[in-house]
């Protein structure tokens, strides 16, 4: 997409706003002078019978840093009150107008939306017109899938000397995670503003923010094989025979998270103790001598048959149980229902409080 010659075919409105691009500059004119970016576009905005002039910085990317890159831009291009600072990208969520909003620089994209402001004289904003422009971006969403993995591990653990310390870390809680792509992820993280390594350390900046977009983003794991059923043998005792039976076969075994909640916030504990497993339940039940009947009726025990790596991520044993992450108990409580979320309030200020964030 030629993004100039959008804005320069009408591509900028704001109604009840009327906006005109008053002028390109030399550099502009020429087209894309930096990697998704153009500078110097000028516009003028008229509203009310007032009439203001902004110097814009456009550009491509929409990122959080990438925006923040072209605020400080455009600041530096504007000589208020003759100009005002814009920024010009094809799309602007609500979060990044209220950023630019907070920073006291106006938007506009090419879909509708967008925030003018000039103190004392224009503060227009409109949000919640679709995206137009989807950008296809190889591992555009690493807060979904194993990809999320990486982001999690900032969640564990918020600083790492190098990216070989998190493919590392990640080996030895999930399995083999490829250099290559935990590369790539955390530079989408970059751009998102939550991981920072700025010649130094590979530092999570926002937690907050991090957890947020990995709950906005969750889908719960495929499961190819279910089976829910009655045995009448204590609870702790039931998990010890199937962790046990899951490592004699080779395979692995956790409790979900909604079943795991005891362990980090109040909360009272579901008659149905539910597990993820990667063999086979019928399998698992038989190597692990447990005499249950397959049964919805007063069911004690439904297990899950995924391979899904999420879920094994980071689990934590306690008398030979073994339990899911905080991570993933959050996740699955935070997408659960309003008794459950209320629950993920105290598990997310436990896992912000291990970082130093509380």
């Amino acid at each position: 997409m030629d993004i100039l010659e959008q804005i320069r075919g009408g591509g900028l409105a704001l109604p009840p706003a009327t906006v005109s691009v008053a002028e390109t500059g030399t550099a502009a004119s020429g087209g894309v002078v930096e990697a998704g970016r153009v500078v110097g576009c000028g516009v003028e905005i008229e509203w009310k019978g007032e009439r203001c002039r902004f110097v814009a910085e456009v550009g491509k990317v929409t990122t959080p840093r990438a925006i923040q890159q072209a605020m400080i831009r455009a600041a530096g291009m504007a000589s208020p009150p003759e100009t005002y600072p814009m920024v010009i990208v094809p799309y602007l969520s609500a979060a990044r107008l209220g950023e630019l909003q907070e920073a006291g620089v106006s938007g506009l994209d090419l879909c509708g939306n967008g925030v003018v402001i000039v103190p004392g004289r224009m503060l227009i904003f409109r949000t919640g017109m679709p995206n137009r422009f989807p950008q296809s971006v190889k591992f555009r969403n690493v807060y979904r899938g194993k990809n999320s993995i990486v982001a999690r591990a900032f969640l564990i653990q918020p600083q790492f000397a190098k990216v070989k310390d998190i493919v590392g870390l990640l080996a030895e809680r999930v399995g083999g995670v490829m250099f290559s792509t935990v590369s790539k992820v955390l530079q989408r993280l970059e751009e998102d503003l939550v991981v920072s390594r700025d010649g130094g350390p590979i530092r999570g900046i926002q937690a907050d923010t991090l957890m947020d977009s990995l709950a906005a983003n969750y889908e719960p794991p495929a499961a190819t094989e279910r089976f829910r059923g009655k045995c009448d043998l204590p609870r702790e005792e039931l998990c010890r025979r199937l962790a046990e039976a899951a490592q004699v076969q080779g395979g692995k075994l956790v409790l979900t998270g909604a079943a795991s909640v005891e362990k980090l916030a109040v909360f009272a504990a579901e008659p149905v103790t539910y597990f993820y497993c990667t063999n086979a339940p019928a399998s698992l039940l038989a190597a692990a001598n447990i005499d249950a009947k397959e049964t919805d009726r007063f069911a004690n025990i439904e297990l899950l048959r995924t391979n899904d790596a999420r879920v094994y991520f980071d689990p934590r044993s306690e008398n030979g149980i073994p339990f899911a992450s905080p991570v993933q108990t959050w996740l699955e409580l935070a997408t659960g229902d309003k008794r459950q979320k209320d629950a993920a309030e105290q598990v997310k200020q436990g896992i912000l409080a291990s970082l130093g964030n509380v």
